[in-house]
């Protein structure tokens, strides 16, 4: 059966896995006998002192589970998620669909904080130390340029209409491919990109690079 593999990145503290989570069920919802999986990168964040860079992830053992060639009775989706989903090259040459959930620093910033729960002086230096000395580097020089690998790139205030978007992009690739896919439910009525009338509400979510 037909594998359908999408990358979801961003930045620190913008929702990459609520946003995942949306898909998720989104897809179990619009198609019948379908696996989806989700395959969180920043789940294999490697023990010990952080470096801030790719080497503190282990692209590996995605990639294992991405070239996985045992057989499937449905047919599955596999979402990769975390800041460096869009970071390896044999990942985006895996890919059909990438996706980058942006936003400013300022705001990475200010969402770290409250995140956190930063009401004590202490807390709050240690937080703005750890992102000045190690997040925001590393943001620059690792993460952000994996967004022109992106085909999809929405704010990370996105919401279920962000999260839409992507599942009717899902269901393109699928159309496209003849995926074999028979039934499917129309979940998303109000957003049909062939309708022109839409064409500045996608505007507003995404921007196609």
């Amino acid at each position: 059966m037909p594998r359908i593999i999408v990358s979801i990145g961003g930045g620190h503290v913008t929702e990459i896995h609520k946003t995942v989570l949306q898909i998720q069920k989104a897809l179990l919802a619009a198609f019948v006998n379908t696996d989806v999986v989700i395959a969180d990168l920043d789940k294999t964040l490697k023990t010990g002192e952080r470096t801030y860079t790719n080497k503190d992830y282990d692209f590996e053992q995605v990639l294992s589970r991405l070239t996985d060639s045992a057989g499937s009775d449905v047919w599955e989706a596999i979402l990769v998620c975390g800041k460096y989903a869009l970071f390896d090259p044999k990942i985006n040459e895996l890919a059909q669909l990438k996706v980058f959930l942006d936003s400013d620093g300022d705001r990475r910033l200010i969402d770290l904080i409250q995140r956190n729960g930063a009401k004590d002086p202490g807390t709050l230096a240690e937080l703005i130390q750890e992102y000045m000395g190690g997040l925001r580097p590393e943001m620059h020089k690792y993460i952000e340029p994996t967004r022109a690998h992106a085909d999809l790139i929405m704010p990370s205030s996105t919401d279920s209409v962000g999260s839409a978007i992507v599942v009717d992009s899902i269901v393109k690739i699928v159309q496209d491919s003849k995926g074999g896919i028979s039934h499917t439910t129309k979940l998303f009525p109000h957003l049909d990109f062939q309708a022109e009338s839409l064409d500045i509400e996608k505007e507003k979510y995404y921007d196609l690079s």
